[in-house]
């Protein structure tokens, strides 16, 4: 809810968007225009779906939902937008995958920085569920990853905020290290 509330006036793209959190969440904090991506025809329709439970009037495409890969969609898109949230499933289910999950995980944080408002800048939260990436080098490689993006996009990001899971994901470091497996930087 912390992003949602710097969404007011705001033109919000969520990827990946899954069952809608952000862009509801976003929408009801004053947000003039948030679009949805997620590649999951599932997800697009359960994201419809919330939009008439939460009594937003859908007529007045405050709101939209893109069935595409993200990928697709930012290489295509036309426009820029104040704040962007990037949310992909795990791309790194363990250790062995970092190398090809890091890869994924810089052209996706590439090609969204690049779409942020060249005249007034933006925020850009983006965010990793898997341990492999949040926990290697003490949650610095996730970081370094979103920095060399930013240079790749040549665009200067500050970081502002950097989170984990929730209170009610419960972590015990010594009995189950993978528990601390979620990192968000804004």
């Amino acid at each position: 809810l912390m992003v949602a509330s710097l969404c007011h006036g705001k033109n919000v793209l969520d990827l990946c968007c899954y069952h809608g959190g952000f862009s509801l969440n976003a929408a009801k904090h004053g947000a003039i225009k948030v679009v949805g991506v997620d590649s999951s025809q599932d997800a697009i329709d359960t994201c419809r779906v919330n939009v008439k439970l939460n009594d937003f009037d859908d007529d007045t495409a405050k709101i939209s939902f893109v069935k595409m890969d993200i990928s697709e969609y930012m290489k295509s898109c036309p426009d820029q937008y104040q704040v962007i949230v990037l949310d992909p499933p795990k791309l790194a289910p363990n250790e062995k995958a970092l190398p090809r999950a890091t890869r994924k995980y810089h052209s996706l944080n590439r090609d969204a920085i690049q779409l942020i408002d060249d005249e007034h800048g933006g925020l850009f939260l983006t965010c990793t569920c898997s341990a492999a990436m949040t926990q290697k080098d003490g949650g610095r490689y996730f970081l370094e990853t979103i920095q060399q993006a930013s240079v790749a996009a040549r665009r200067e990001i500050t970081l502002l905020r950097v989170s984990g899971a929730a209170a009610c994901h419960t972590q015990s470091p010594f009995s189950f290290p993978a528990g601390n497996y979620l990192t968000a930087a804004l």
